[in-house]
């Protein structure tokens, strides 16, 4: 890479080229500089600031649990803020042993890949590593583009032979039919009753019915219920009667986090808590 020089100019040089001076000069020259070697240094801080997305040190011991959220667009700028990650932060307080608790940008899903790689002593083709392949429990949830962009990267896991034992998607925003890969166990799908989108809710379905166990296809209403999809026209006409939602988030999340929960407590991790009836 090039140097910057930013040194001030001899004075007997100055006299000879004051006719050619630019139209800045002096600190206005040294503040240039400055702005300049700080553009050269963004592209690696923020190189640095993403490959920190991921705390958990690889690879985990067999028999590790690794639980990894994704945010809706809408999330980035208030992350802390949103269900997604309040829900994370209840999964990191219960301090499970042997359990992972992640948050990726909806946009990262190739960050994500390659953390579930090393995570599991695993390269970029799914082959194990010279320390050998890990068994490790994976657990996905997402909102929104999260959602969509959770369900690719299950499909990618699938060409690596990694199963995910459990994938949530919530307010879903890909695909009017969603497939769910033949190497995720379980999955659910459920909307809150005000949905930012003209089309109406889509349903999953498993590629192999004989794999996965579709938990729910549901939506909470403003009315306080679980329906079940598949009624376009109650579902648009819902939406137009003004659902807000700031009523259903609670409960919508509440649901995503019994999932969990039971997955946690069936595979008998210590201390896990079972899930309410």
């Amino acid at each position: 890479m090039s140097h910057l020089r930013c040194h001030p100019a001899r004075p007997e040089r100055r006299r000879r080229e004051r006719s050619e001076e630019p139209a800045f000069s002096g600190s206005a020259g040294v503040l240039l500089c400055v702005l300049a070697a700080v553009a050269l240094l963004l592209p690696s801080a923020y190189a640095s600031q993403r490959r920190k997305e991921f705390t958990a040190p690889t690879p985990f011991a067999s028999g590790s649990t690794l639980i990894i959220g994704f945010l809706d667009h809408a999330d980035r700028d208030a992350q802390v803020n949103r269900p997604v990650a309040q829900l994370a932060e209840r999964l990191r307080a219960l301090s499970l042993p042997g359990v992972y608790v992640e948050l990726a940008e909806h946009s990262h899903r190739g960050d994500a890949l390659k953390f579930i790689e090393a995570a599991t002593g695993r390269d970029s083709k799914g082959r194990c590593t010279a320390d050998g392949c890990r068994e490790v429990r994976l657990l996905l949830y997402g909102r929104g583009d999260g959602a969509a962009e959770m369900v690719k990267l299950a499909r990618e896991l699938k060409q690596r032979e990694l199963t995910v034992a459990l994938a949530e998607l919530v307010d879903d925003t890909g695909e009017s039919e969603v497939v769910i890969p033949s190497n995720v166990a379980r999955a659910a799908n459920l909307y809150q009753s005000f949905v930012p989108s003209l089309r109406a809710p889509a349903r999953i379905r498993a590629e192999d019915p004989q794999k996965t166990v579709i938990l729910a296809n549901q939506r909470f209403t403003a009315g306080g219920h679980w329906q079940d999809l598949g009624d376009n026209a109650s579902e648009r006409a819902s939406r137009a009667a003004g659902d807000s939602p700031e009523d259903t988030d609670p409960q919508v999340w509440n649901r995503v986090e019994d999932y969990i929960l039971a997955e946690l407590h069936s595979a008998g991790i210590p201390g896990a808590p079972a899930p309410p009836h």
